[in-house]
């Protein structure tokens, strides 16, 4: 009874319609050049609960208030991660979510999905509003995030893993599983007011908009990462210490933004009837410096700009399959 999908290349308005039919209304964002999308979406019931698995390689997901009017989702959302890492925020709290961690969304708020153009699978166990609000009335927040390595977490994977065991799914799992919940929301309830919490708050956001600043202008050679806090009217350490919530640094963030970027023109390129020169495309993606881009390019994917310019290649890798870039 293992939830399982199909991991697949396709449209990315295909993926948006399974999407859509699955979990509900949502924007989907691509990356800058990205026609399609790897990944997929698939449902099965379980516990007498749906539980979705989706996965995707796109910039970021995200649900509006014009998306909430346009469908009648009555589910809150316990999301956890699988595979990759994502960014999701709601509420104004954001939590980066590795293997194993998860977060609490309610579908009738806006919320954000970003997973950087990476691969990235999440399990999403959609939670009747009706049912939790019997049991908890209508105090269920959006946004509460649980750390893999807290007991809770590990209780409520561990319930999953047994749920998928058999067809003959014992109903103590799932009053286990809201049993599990309910200890979420009173931890975090106590503890929402809490500095630590605050600062978090403050760092998500922060972290958002230093993103979508850098997606915005990667593309410019002459844009350094020292330019993300003065333009934002932040000061460099509240962008050093935003990125180290993801893992990373801006100078990272910034130079995987290029180099997936050159990497899908000149995916594209391959197949051109109108070939551009390589060096123009590692312009276009911010490069000034043509050895420079060579030498990062190969590090990364193991392949030259010419070699990946003569012949089709796979989409855009992540995880243990591209090196990291230091």
């Amino acid at each position: 009874m293992q939830l399982s999908h199909v991991s697949q290349v396709l449209p990315i308005d295909h993926f948006a319609s399974a999407l859509r039919e699955v979990c509900g209304r949502f924007n989907i964002r691509p990356a800058k050049g990205q026609a399609e999308v790897w990944g997929g979406v698939s449902l099965k019931q379980c516990m007498d609960l749906e539980i979705a698995l989706v996965a995707t390689d796109l910039q970021q997901i995200v649900r509006t208030s014009h998306n909430i009017r346009q469908d009648d989702n009555e589910n809150h959302f316990l999301i956890i991660q699988q595979e990759g890492r994502a960014m999701m925020g709601q509420n104004d709290h954001y939590s980066v979510l590795h293997p194993g961690d998860m977060i609490l969304i309610d579908s009738s708020r806006p919320s954000e999905f970003t997973f950087f153009g990476d691969r990235s699978c999440q399990l999403s166990v959609h939670l009747p509003r009706a049912e939790l609000d019997e049991r908890f009335g209508k105090i269920v927040p959006g946004g509460l995030s649980v750390n893999r390595r807290d007991p809770t977490a590990i209780a409520i994977r561990a319930i999953i893993a047994k749920s998928q065991l058999s067809e003959n799914v014992d109903i103590h799992l799932k009053e286990a599983l809201f049993s599990m919940i309910g200890v979420i929301m009173m931890e975090r309830c106590i503890h929402a007011n809490s500095a630590r919490s605050r600062l978090e708050q403050r760092e998500g956001s922060i972290l958002t908009r230093a993103i979508s600043y850098i997606d915005s202008r990667f593309y410019d050679p002459d844009f350094m990462p020292a330019m993300i806090a003065e333009d934002l009217g932040l000061q460099p350490y509240q962008i050093q210490r935003a990125f180290k919530l993801f893992g990373t640094t801006a100078t990272r963030y910034l130079l995987t933004k290029r180099l997936e970027a050159a990497r899908n023109l000149l995916t594209e390129n391959a197949i051109s009837k109108n070939p551009i020169l390589i060096s123009t495309i590692a312009y276009q993606c911010g490069f000034s410096d043509i050895s420079y881009f060579n030498k990062r390019f190969k590090e990364v994917f193991g392949i030259t700009p010419g070699a990946c310019c003569q012949t089709m290649i796979d989409p855009p890798i992540s995880g243990p399959e591209r090196k990291a870039i230091s």
